[in-house]
Order: structure tokens, then C-alpha cells, then sequence
């Protein structure tokens, strides 16, 4: 049981093990978490809050529980939390628990307020998942360690805070001039309530006193007399109202908060900034050189920082979202990074992996919203968490990540969304609308749609300069292997694979087949993708795409190829060294590319986190900048001129190619092409054929010529047929004797 008392006094990274430090009892998070909870109500587990807010109440020790979706207090006790969850202690199945079984105040689940008719029933489309058709919540300010929650209910806006002290917890609400009678949920008991007769006190059996101030009234529910009901009546004016309750005790009500000053800014959180001095390559003899952003690891709030979403502020600052909920900024990257200042301007969010700055809005993607974080007063902190979007819906599984934030040149936002991954990897838990999908959301942040199904686990996405769409996916079930897709914005919506999260914009759609498909040992998890833009000198031409890997921390160069009217191709790794995963990618002012990743599930990652800007040094990179396949063979088109010689030597070149089966099992297996065993496919549809079968089909190479352009190289292979996959490895040289080694990944659905 952890022994702290207080919000403020927990939470950052790393998988936790039975020997390792639990660093999740030491990071500072603030006054408010964003997370999924459970508790039990009347002795029995439950989902708490799926976007819940747990807020501190004030006294060291007490916390209240607050659910977005339904508006509901869900609780309000003295402790913390039983810790689990993957971002912290690295358990996958496990949410994080409320600490206190016996609680002041504790709700039903159901709405927090009831609807024009007068019911608290949950009459979402689907029950226990989205928000409630009577109210929106609106997001919350945060000033100093106060927290006014800010939602809308029948039309009515409503300010809310909650305190404790001495054993009291007290709820304190400004309604703007109601334009409803408005009801919400107080209590439910076990037992009934005996009401004062002026409506401002009342008991229940099992000890609760509750003491209301204000313009409003106590009732029991009228079909449920062990619930405590307050009403407000419609009027013309605000009404200030608070409800105080302790449990064995006379509540004491405290005093009433000053919304209209809490709601402007107040004193900041975490006045420290951190300067770092940031490693700066020397290295110029390699095509790329990797400069990396010392992090603010050594922190006063312990907060340890796996930043998985980042955009640049403007040409000397980026922002940072981790994993754990923080938000950072970090200043001096137009300089000569001797010194980068870190500023810690937002905290609690729910494992936010997505960050996009546009026309001086800061924009926040997490799991249960997109929010736009805005500083009221100038002090560098963040001050309203306001809602942009929360109209996608979510499940308690640990595995339903929300990944990147992009936008299309009109302003369009993009993002995608796993399926509940069950714990192991394979199957799925409960699949809703939004699992599996990419979205796209209109500038104002009022319409959500779905323009992709069928992915698994996408861990990121791209948007091209024309529109185009692109998704990054992992192996698992109905994914043989890891993948990039690609389609234009006409095609939209598509279906990329993955029958169970196939959703109902995608049910007559037929499977769009990646551009191409990535080993294991290449791409083991995928993350975003990034166009070189106009202009820019990186070794890979304007225009183009480049593809990250979480898994393998690499930066693959995309060379598609269209035959007729189907779009193919392959990746090749580009020669750059990183400390961490590759997650995300954007280039800079001056034409580098920065690469953000972190290490929290599968991938060889050499540290955990780290914030990296990769240049050109301007020396030739040993990759084809074009590939195609021939009806005999491929052409592999370099940017320098190659040794004539060494070309036309068929021992510089290796070719394999192999297929994979598509089915519910997880991964697959790899089958030979020119010997299929029929009898091996079948059985691998139900029976797992990963680590399984490997008949990867040796390729001869049967002539190599230098084309006369002294760049390109056409070779001739034996039996040359379409393949799911195919590997050809090439071992070069330049007109200079410099190496030139490498490999390219590639699908072939036709010949030319």
C-alpha cells in the first residue's frame, strides 16, 4: 500500500520490476490526475471512472474522483491510490485503485446529473462508454493547487471545486443562471436519507451528515430513496451553492472559493527551469550526425520523462508531451545548444503521445481528449486545460494508446487510435467505434470522423504534403508483420486489415494492402512517418517519405513504386544512430530533422528517452534514392556513380523473398514462394505459425549491369514473381572505393 498522502508526491517512468525503485511513489504530479480508476461500491470492484479526474482535496491526505463522461462525483475519501497500470508499474491488465474502502461520499454509476426528464439513468448509445447526451465537460483551470473543474449541463455552465478538511469534504458550484431545473447525484447510500424539512440538511443509516448553503435543495431520488439528490431551480441568476459532508460528524462547510479570480491564472507550480547543455556531434565523416538534447531528468518533482509527442513553438522552442501525463518546453534549439532551458508547464494528463502547434495554439493529444493547454498570465505555465475534442470513446484496456497529432494543410487534424490489445498480445478485448481507427477532426475541434479501420496497434501516422495518409502498424493479430500504408486523401475511408476493429464505416471496404510489409528483425513496432519538405537538403530528396521504428530505434527511407494502378514498394534503412526509439519526427527551420522515443514496451532502445536532431552532413548515404521491380528482376538507382566492376559482380548482391498467411492469429509465420505448401498455410489460420515456419526462398541473381546513367543498377533474378516480401541485399562501392552496403524490404502485388 503506498504510504504517501498526496497527488503531489508521485509518478514518472520506466518498467517497474520487483528489484527496481518504484519511481511512481516519488514523481510530483500536481493537484489533478487523468487516468482510468476502479473502486469498489457496495462491496464490489468496478470500473470507476474510465476519463477520470482524481483531484486533491487540500488536507494531505484526501482525494476526490471525478468522472468527465458522466459528470459525476464519483467519490470523495481520505488515501490514495493501490498503484498499477502500464505507464507506471509496467503491469498490463491492472488499472489503479482508489485506496480507501470506506469513503466520505461514493455514487453510483450512473449520469453525475440527470437528464430534461428528470433521470440519472445511463442512456448513452452505448452504456458505460462516451459522454452523456445532458452535459459536456468543459475541461479545468488549475490555479496554484486549486482545481475548478468547468462543465455544462441542460445549457447551464458550472464551476466546481472540491475541498476537505477536518474529515469534511465540501463540493463548491457557481451555475450560471440555470436554464433548467437541474438535479445531480450527491450519494447513494446503502440506506435511505431522512431530510431536514427546509431541504438544507440531511442523514443517511449508515452515518453520512450533509449540510447544504445556497440557493437549492436536498431531496431523495424519487425512485431511489437511498440516493441524495441536490435540485436547483431555474432562474435568471448565477447561484452559488456548496454541500459539505462528513461521515460520523457534523460537517463544517468551507469557505467559498473566489471562482471569479481562480479562473484567471494564478501562481505558478514549478517555478524552477532546468538549463541543460546538449551533446553536439563532432562526427562529420558519416552521412548523418545525431546531436541529442540533454533531458531534465535530474528534476525537483523526480518527474522522469518518456517524451513520446513533441512540436516546435517556433524556431527556438519545441514542446514535449511524456507518457506520464508532463508537458515540457525546451528553449535554445536555434542556438549552439550549450544552453537548452526546460520549463515543466503542465502535468496529470492521461499518457498524452501526441503534440501539434498551430497559429499560437498549443494542442495536447491523450487518451481521453485532445486539449488545448493555454497560459492565462503569462508566467510560462499552463492554466486552463480546456477540451477541444472528446468525442472518442474508450475502454479500460491498457492497451487502447491514442497516438500523434498531425494536420493537413487545411487545418484538418489527424490521429490514431489501438485496439484493446488484450494482455499477452493476442485477441481483443471489447472493440468500440473508435478502436483501431484513424481519425480526422476539423480545425474548430467539433467534427470527429473515422477515415480508417482495421489497424491493430498503429503507432503512429503521416500526412503528406497532398494529403496523403499514412499509418505505421504492428505484427499481431490479423498483422503477419509489421507494415507501412499509404493512400491518397481520395480514398478515404479505407480498411487496412484488421477484421475485428473493421468498424462500420469500413464494413463494405476492401483490404488495402500496405506499401510494404517489414520483417521482425527490421521494424519489430512501428511509429510515424514524415515528408521531407521543399527545400530542404537531407540526403533524402524533397517530397519524400521517411518511416520510424519504435521497435528496431531506426529511420527507414520509403521508395514506393506504381505499377498500373497499384502502389508497392520498399524501405531501406538510412545510416543514423539514435539513443532511443524512433516514435516522432519533424524537421526544423534549418532543414534537420528531429527524432523523439522512448523506451516503454518492445524495442531495443539504448536509453530511455531521448530528444535528438539528426543532420546532413552532406556526404552520400549508401541507400538507393529510387527502387523498382522489373519483369526480371530490380533496379536499385543511386545518387553517386557506382564502381562499374563491383556492380557487375553477381557475388555483391543477395536476394530472399517469402510470403506470409493474414489471419486472427498473432504474426505469422514465413512460407516459400516458389514452394508453396499448401497443407502449412492452412494450418497456419488456426494454429499459430510464428517462430514456427521460416522458409525464407534463396533468389539467384542471374546478371548485374551498371546502367549508363552510372548511378543505376538493374539486376536480373531468377523466376522474379510477386512476393509479400522480399529482401535484396547489395555490397558496393562508390567511384571513390567507399562502401556503399545495405538492404531494401519490399512487397511486390505486380510486375511491370
Amino acid at each position: 500500500m503506498l504510504k504517501t498522502a498526496s497527488i503531489s508526491a508521485i509518478i514518472a517512468a520506466g518498467v517497474a520490476t520487483a528489484d527496481a525503485a518504484k519511481w511512481y511513489e516519488e514523481m510530483q504530479i500536481g493537484p489533478v490526475w487523468a487516468n482510468t480508476f476502479k473502486d469498489n461500491f457496495d462491496g464490489k470492484p468496478r470500473v470507476a471512472a474510465i476519463k477520470g479526474l482524481l483531484l486533491e482535496l487540500g488536507d494531505s491526505k484526501s482525494h476526490a474522483l471525478f468522472d468527465t463522461e458522466t459528470l459525476r462525483l464519483v467519490s470523495a475519501y481520505p488515501g490514495f491510490v493501490h498503484w498499477g497500470g502500464t505507464p507506471w508499474t509496467g503491469e498490463h491488465a491492472k488499472l489503479i485503485a482508489l485506496e480507501d474502502e470506506t469513503p466520505v461520499i461514493i455514487t453510483a454509476s450512473s449520469a453525475g446529473w440527470a437528464d430534461d426528464s428528470g433521470s440519472f439513468d445511463d442512456k448513452r448509445a452505448i452504456p458505460g462508454y462516451g459522454n452523456i447526451s445532458q452535459g459536456s465537460f468543459n475541461g479545468f483551470f488549475r490555479n496554484g493547487t486549486t482545481v475548478v473543474l468547468d462543465y455544462t449541463v441542460l445549457g447551464s455552465r458550472i464551476l466546481e471545486t472540491e475541498s476537505a478538511k477536518d474529515g469534511s469534504v465540501t463540493r463548491s458550484l457557481e451555475v450560471d443562471a440555470p436554464k433548467s431545473d437541474l438535479m445531480a447525484d450527491l450519494a447513494d447510500e446503502k440506506t435511505p436519507f431522512t431530510i431536514a424539512a427546509d431541504g438544507h440538511s440531511a442523514k443517511s443509516g449508515d452515518g453520512l451528515s450533509v449540510v447544504l448553503k445556497g440557493d437549492a435543495k436536498l431531496a431523495a431520488d424519487a425512485t431511489n430513496a437511498n440516493r441524495l439528490v441536490l435540485k436547483i431551480a431555474k432562474g435568471s441568476k448565477t447561484v452559488g451553492i456548496q454541500i459539505a459532508f462528513a461521515r460520523g460528524a457534523e460537517p463544517a462547510v468551507a469557505a467559498m472559493p473566489p471562482f471569479a479570480t481562480l479562473i484567471k491564472g494564478g501562481a505558478p507550480l514549478w517555478k524552477d527551469k532546468i538549463v541543460t547543455e546538449g551533446k553536439v556531434s563532432t562526427d562529420d565523416k558519416a552521412p548523418y550526425a545525431t546531436d541529442v538534447a540533454t533531458l531534465p531528468t535530474n528534476n525537483p518533482w523526480k518527474a522522469n520523462l518518456r517524451f513520446g509527442g513533441f512540436d516546435f513553438i517556433d524556431d527556438d522552442t519545441a514542446a514535449l508531451s511524456a507518457w506520464n501525463g508532463d508537458v515540457w518546453t525546451v528553449k535554445g534549439l536555434k542556438g549552439d545548444w550549450k544552453k537548452l532551458t526546460w520549463q515543466r508547464i503542465a502535468a496529470g494528463m492521461f499518457e498524452p503521445l501526441g503534440v501539434k502547434y498551430v497559429k499560437g495554439h498549443l494542442y495536447v493529444n491523450g487518451r481521453d481528449q485532445i486539449t488545448e493547454l493555454i497560459d492565462l498570465n503569462g508566467d510560462g505555465e499552463i492554466d486552463q486545460y480546456k477540451v477541444f475534442n472528446r468525442d472518442v470513446l474508450v475502454t479500460e484496456n491498457f492497451h487502447e494508446f491514442t497516438f500523434d497529432l498531425q494536420t493537413d494543410k487545411a487545418g484538418n487534424f489527424y490521429f490514431s487510435k489501438a485496439s484493446p490489445v488484450r494482455s499477452g498480445g493476442r485477441g481483443f478485448d471489447k472493440i468500440l467505434p473508435n478502436n483501431g481507427t484513424i481519425m480526422k477532426l476539423s480545425p474548430d475541434g467539433k467534427k470527429l470522423e473515422v477515415v480508417a479501420t482495421g489497424l491493430r496497434a498503429p503507432g503512429g501516422l503521416g500526412i503528406g504534403p497532398n494529403g496523403q495518409v499514412s499509418a505505421g502498424e504492428n505484427e499481431g493479430t490479423w498483422e503477419p508483420a509489421c507494415k507501412i500504408s499509404l493512400v491518397q486523401a481520395s480514398d478515404l475511408p479505407v480498411f487496412f486489415g484488421c477484421e475485428p476493429s473493421r468498424q462500420e464505416i469500413g464494413k463494405d471496404k476492401p483490404y488495402t494492402e500496405p506499401l510494404c510489409f517489414l520483417p521482425m528483425d527490421t521494424d519489430n513496432s512501428s511509429g510515424s512517418q514524415v515528408w521531407v519538405p521543399e527545400g530542404v537538403k537531407f540526403g533524402v530528396k524533397a517530397g519524400e517519405m521517411i518511416h520510424l521504428s519504435y521497435g528496431t530505434s531506426s529511420v527507414f527511407r520509403v521508395l514506393p513504386q506504381m505499377v498500373g494502378d497499384k502502389l508497392q514498394g520498399g524501405a531501406t534503412k538510412l545510416p543514423i544512430k539514435l539513443q532511443s526509439s524512433a516514435m516522432r519526427a519533424r524537421f526544423a527551420h534549418d532543414g534537420s530533422m528531429y527524432v523523439l522515443g522512448f523506451r516503454g514496451w518492445q524495442t531495443n532502445a539504448a536509453t530511455e528517452c531521448a530528444f535528438q536532431r539528426v543532420r546532413y552532413t552532406g556526404k552520400p548515404i549508401p541507400n538507393p534514392e529510387k527502387y523498382e521491380n522489373t519483369k526480371t528482376g530490380v533496379r536499385l538507382q543511386f545518387a553517386q556513380p557506382i564502381d562499374e566492376e563491383v556492380a557487375k559482380d553477381l557475388s555483391s548482391y543477395s536476394v530472399s523473398r517469402w510470403n506470409y498467411v493474414r489471419c486472427e492469429q498473432y504474426g505469422s509465420g514465413e512460407f516459400s514462394v516458389d514452394h508453396p505448401d499448401e497443407a502449412a498455410e492452412k494450418a497456419a489460420l488456426t494454429v499459430p505459425s510464428k517462430d514456427k515456419v521460416a522458409k525464407r526462398d534463396q533468389v539467384k541473381v542471374t546478371g548485374a549491369k551498371l546502367l549508363p546513367d552510372g548511378k543505376t543498377v538493374e539486376l536480373e533474378v531468377e523466376g522474379m514473381k510477386p512476393c509479400m516480401q522480399m529482401r535484396v541485399n547489395y555490397k558496393l562501392e562508390d567511384k571513390n572505393g567507399s562502401e556503399i552496403k545495405g538492404d531494401v524490404w519490399s512487397t511486390i502485388y505486380k510486375l511491370p
